[in-house]
């Protein structure tokens, strides 16, 4: 079986988030299980690691926008064993991946240069003859509506890793002879948002209507992002997109759990070195605060609501987060950036907190400082809205930092609570806006007691969660076996047509 893989980064050549690492490494995954796969990336010249290493292979894509034909270049490089195509073409792809347009035309950079890239992925597809193509997110929307209209018999397969952004954009900003104009006029429906009032495009609809299957990278998310948002629960759902994604759940719609890459195994001599590697993190943190023997607990990510506002949400009149450093043995410290609302809300609760010293902010980009509260924390704080699959618990789980979560997408998945037999760390959910926050309260709560009386319990927990194991190697096979297989006994049946 051969397969063409698609991504608009990948680890380790340009990376900004979880698409980057999946796509560095699933293939990795599925090249092991047998499969002829190779990776197709946008070639971001200023940001390449490895640039040295690129080479032609005399491969050219021609697109045509706005009546003018351009010859694109594709370069590749090896890694792992792996093939990545890379589209050299500097006017577009120079920068950063994602990259914020005027204010009259938000994302408008990124519409024309990941259509571009989908355009030119056609040629490649051509050329190399996949019996799959895999592609991730609502950049290759455009490229799964072009292959149906090209008549690519390809079985097509999409992943979506997050279903907030959809690649939307307000058609009467599309000129009439860009890719995007074409792709509407073949596609007035599929390529048109849900909601009729907002008169936009969605490319992440576009790319759902027309691959043969969809997943997502966690069991429980892809149930989720079938269903509408309820506010009154903190539940974002399908965030508008439920009328397309709920009739395909499950029979188009699946789940399978992203992979991660551990760094050793879990003997207890393994264990042994972890726990003391966690201690002598956790003292260089723990002295930061008045009562250096209390929980520690840390907080690594993205200052943004998914992340941080259930903390910054108003419970009986003080912050969630104000709450839960009221509870006796409580040290929190949060490492991130973001947006400023949540900077500031961070840095406000510092400064309340300078006469006992429970809380602390580190409101800048620090890779090691991110490495030692994971390491060094008693407990890993991630209250997310919603968390298609995460990777910052696997991370603390490795460090034999029992995670703290809410029960919701990849987190219900690979988070066992401390209460059930086999537990790895504590899950706190609700079915209204009070419950849930009070459940979140309650959780730190059973944290701190477990901690200060029940070492052996917590001891035990950490032994669990540092011997958990999601492995590319398992998340390969459900790939192939309900994923590729199928797609390529299609793609099989309509060559013969």
């Amino acid at each position: 079986m051969k397969v063409l893989y698609i991504a608009v980064e990948c680890k380790p050549f340009a990376k900004v988030g979880g698409v980057g690492d999946v796509a560095g490494e699933l293939p990795v995954a599925l090249r092991e299980e047998g499969v002829d796969i190779e990776v197709a990336t946008p070639l971001y010249a200023d940001k390449m690691v490895g640039k040295g290493d690129l080479r032609s292979q005399g491969l050219t894509s021609r697109v045509t926008e706005n009546g003018a034909s351009t010859d694109v270049p594709w370069l590749s490089a090896e890694t792992r064993g792996i093939t990545v195509h890379f589209l050299d073409s500097p006017t577009r792809f120079s920068g950063d991946i994602y990259v914020n347009s005027p204010s009259d035309r938000p994302y408008w950079d990124d519409a024309v240069k990941f259509s571009f890239f989908s355009e030119a992925c056609l040629d490649l597809i051509a050329l190399r003859n996949p019996d799959v193509v895999h592609v991730n997110d609502w950049p290759l929307g455009y490229l799964l509506g072009r292959m149906i209209s090209k008549g690519f018999p390809q079985g097509r397969i999409l992943t979506i890793h997050n279903v907030q952004y959809q690649g939307n954009f307000w058609e009467g900003l599309i000129p009439s002879g860009s890719l995007m104009r074409r792709l509407l006029d073949e596609y007035p429906v599929a390529f048109s948002d849900p909601h009729p009032e907002w008169q936009s495009v969605n490319a992440l609809r576009l790319a759902i209507e027309s691959a043969d299957m969809v997943n997502t990278v966690s069991p429980t998310y892809a149930r989720e992002i079938s269903l509408p948002a309820d506010e009154s629960r903190f539940f974002v759902g399908a965030a508008g997109l439920e009328s397309v994604t709920g009739p395909l759940y499950p029979s188009r719609l699946s789940g399978i759990l992203n992979g991660f890459e551990y760094r050793g195994g879990f003997s207890d001599s393994e264990l042994d070195a972890a726990l003391e590697a966690k201690a002598e993190a956790r003292r260089s943190i723990a002295g930061e605060f008045t009562d250096p023997g209390g929980l520690l607990m840390g907080f690594v990510g993205r200052a943004v609501e998914q992340k941080v506002r259930l903390l910054a949400e108003t419970l009986r009149g003080k912050t969630v987060l104000e709450h839960i450093l009221e509870i006796p043995g409580v040290n929190v410290a949060v490492l991130g950036t973001g947006e400023t609302r949540y900077e500031e809300f961070w840095g406000g609760v510092a400064r309340e907190r300078r006469g006992v010293v429970n809380f602390s902010a580190t409101l800048r980009y620090d890779t090691a400082r991110a490495a030692l509260i994971s390491r060094g924390a008693d407990v890993f704080l991630m209250p997310s809205l919603f968390e298609p699959c995460g990777i910052t618990q696997l991370e603390s789980m490795a460090n034999a930092t029992p995670p703290l979560v809410r029960r919701t997408g990849g987190l219900a998945d690979t988070v066992v609570p401390h209460t059930d037999a086999g537990g790895t760390g504590f899950v706190f959910d609700g079915n209204s806006r009070e419950t849930l926050l009070q459940a979140l309260v309650d959780a730190v709560r059973s944290a701190a007691n477990l901690f200060r009386h029940e070492p052996l319990a917590f001891a035990a927990l950490r032994r669990n969660a540092f011997r958990q194991r999601f492995v590319w190697g398992d998340s390969g096979r459900r790939y192939l076996a309900d994923m590729y297989e199928p797609a390529a006994a299609l793609c099989a049946r309509r060559r013969r047509i």
